[in-house]
């Protein structure tokens, strides 16, 4: 009888064992799956509108949107617009210029925003001078952007 328990108990050792072991496969199956597909879904489109590996096309496209974006604020700011409706051109040609993802470009993008923030900056201290001219030079270097890009 004493060895009929001790049977007993060794079966019912494996048998949590393997039902222990059981649960211990698919939860690490179902985290790998997990990690292997989480990144793939996330590398289509980052916060901000961002593309993560754009094509050749894409980046020019989004240089001539943040080339049209800044000269639609800085056309605006030089005609005299209203302050509010400048401020959100502004706005928007920063997240346009947010949009180009070229490796090659940042720091000139940087030295862009730069003068964009400068600009509005002096626009929100009522110094249309200062404004004026910052935003000059921020059509400049973001127009300059994408001569970096195709010369390099």
């Amino acid at each position: 009888m004493s060895t009929l328990n001790y049977n007993n108990n060794i079966i019912n050792e494996v048998s949590s064992s393997m039902s222990l072991l059981k649960t211990a496969v698919i939860a690490l199956s179902l985290s790998t799956a997990m990690m292997v597909v989480s990144p793939s879904v996330m590398a289509k489109e980052k916060k901000g509108g961002k593309i993560q590996n754009q094509s050749g096309e894409q980046v020019l496209v989004a240089f001539d949107d943040s080339i049209a974006a800044i000269e639609a604020a800085s056309d605006a700011l030089n005609s005299g617009a209203e302050k509010k409706e400048v401020l959100a051109l502004m706005k928007k040609a920063k997240q346009t210029m947010n949009a180009i993802e070229s490796a090659t470009v940042n720091r000139a993008k940087q030295e862009a925003n730069k003068h964009l923030r400068y600009s509005r900056k002096a626009l929100k201290d009522n110094d249309m001078g200062e404004a004026a001219e910052q935003m000059a030079l921020a059509v400049a270097s973001v127009k300059n952007l994408k001569q970096i890009y195709l010369n390099f």
